[in-house]
């Protein structure tokens, strides 16, 4: 009962199902959001019910459990009013407006550290739902050569298919979410997410009319309006890695 009642309650804030927890001397189950997590704790030998949060280590480990309260219960003695009114003072305790947002602030943060941290492999699955065919390419690309070549692929699956969105429906949703994409993960990405946006992509969109219906849709903001015409220029031109300059040795006398 109470871990239903747990259960409806942090659901509502995003909170897995109940999932159950190894615990020496206990039953317990854990409900995460992959940042933070509840665990609800019956400890047998000591009779009583325990409430503790953790920071994730990982989307599926708990770190250090920290108690948040502690209620005597034994089955014997108490009735199922004692179980609710235990449940009752857990759920004030997560419905609790401090928790709350601790629980948002730990969720932008994580969505924070993604997007700047973006690599090639997360800005290929955005563009996902624009073309959910990228999917099963994605997979084949794995099982042949063991990984996404991000650089390859987006030349040969990603940029034609940009193309041919952009010259036949030039004031589409799909294109303006895909343009939204392209400008965001531009902003939020490394250096290698940002090589096969410019050199993987768009200069590999030949036709002049789409990629002029593409950068029609930068938003203002978008970092990759003011770089995307000096990209475009060194269609065809090889790159030589720049040459190290020799240092000048510099000798020191002795003068007596």
């Amino acid at each position: 009962m109470i871990q239903n009642k747990l259960q409806e309650a942090l659901s509502e804030q995003g909170f897995s199902d109940a999932v159950a927890l190894e615990a020496e001397n206990s039953k317990a189950v854990m409900f995460s959001t992959g940042e933070v997590a509840y665990g609800l704790f019956y400890e047998i030998k000591q009779k009583r019910f325990v409430l503790r949060s953790a920071a994730m280590k990982t989307p599926k480990e708990p770190g250090e459990w920290r108690q948040l309260s502690m209620w005597l219960y034994d089955e014997k003695e108490n009735t199922i009013s004692d179980a609710e009114s235990i449940a009752n003072d857990f759920l004030e305790i997560v419905q609790g407006s401090k928790r709350r947002e601790m629980v948002k602030t730990a969720k932008k943060r994580r969505k924070k550290d993604e997007e700047n941290n973006a690599d090639p492999q997360f800005f290929l699955n955005r563009l996902v739902p624009v073309f959910p065919e990228l999917r099963d390419e994605m997979n084949e690309e794995r099982i042949v050569y063991g990984q996404v070549r991000a650089a390859i692929f987006a030349k040969e699956k990603v940029a034609p298919k940009c193309e041919q969105l952009a010259k036949d429906y030039p004031d589409s949703e799909p294109l303006k979410r895909l343009c939204t994409i392209l400008c965001d993960m531009y902003g939020a990405g490394d250096m290698d997410t940002r090589s096969v946006i410019q050199f993987g992509v768009l200069n590999n969109i030949a036709d002049e009319a789409a990629i002029k219906n593409i950068t029609a849709n930068f938003t203002e903001d978008c970092d990759l309006r003011k770089v995307y015409k000096h990209a475009r220029r060194l269609i065809g031109k090889k790159i030589k890695p720049e040459k190290k300059k020799k240092e000048k040795k510099v000798e020191a006398r002795l003068e007596g």
